[in-house]
């Protein structure tokens, strides 16, 4: 719900420039944060004020590139989808795997696998032409069952003005018509 949120506030506001967007959404976030951390300095005393404690170059590193992330991500809600957002997280979460297997020695689960498999597999449900194709068919059809359905309603219109016309024929055994012709 949130990435379907974030999409519809930035898509609905297209003219704003996506900067001045990303600076009001930043910008909220690290005030709510700065809060947070002088509330903490407050209840825990001034030495709790240290933010960058305890971190290294990894670290701050790794909070750059998350910070890359998030900007990047509003770029794909603004300009693309929620669902190519949720694939791009999901490949950066894969060669995340993967470095780490190669870097740091972990092992890649067969679970790892099976999901990198998955993923894959949809990737190319989603993006492949002949998914493309069937969705362009589906449109095809829904706009012919449109124009198909607003032609039963004129021809019913059409039958139940011919009908109304054939009462008022055989309603006395004459048309009406003919009896306000003069004799």
């Amino acid at each position: 719900m949130a990435s379907v949120f974030n999409e519809y506030a930035l898509k609905s506001q297209f003219d704003t420039s996506i900067y001045l967007q990303n600076l009001f959404l930043y910008g909220y976030g690290a005030i709510f944060n700065f809060l947070g951390i002088i509330g903490t300095a407050i209840f825990k005393g001034p030495s709790s004020f240290n933010i960058l404690d305890g971190h290294s170059r990894a670290t701050m590193f790794l909070i750059c590139i998350n910070a890359a992330q998030g900007i990047l991500s509003s770029f794909f809600f603004k300009y693309a989808d929620t669902i190519l957002k949720k694939y791009s997280s999901t490949v950066a979460t894969i060669f995340t795997g993967i470095a780490s297997a190669a870097l740091f020695g972990h092992t890649l689960t067969m679970n790892f696998i099976l999901g990198i498999s998955i993923v894959f597999i949809s990737m190319h449900q989603f993006f492949s032409p002949m998914a493309k194709v069937k969705d362009e068919i589906a449109v095809v059809s829904s706009e012919k069952m449109e124009a198909q359905r607003l032609r039963l309603k004129e021809d019913s219109f059409v039958n139940m003005a011919a009908g109304a016309a054939e009462d008022v024929t055989h309603r006395g055994g004459h048309d009406e018509r003919q009896s306000l012709l003069p004799i």
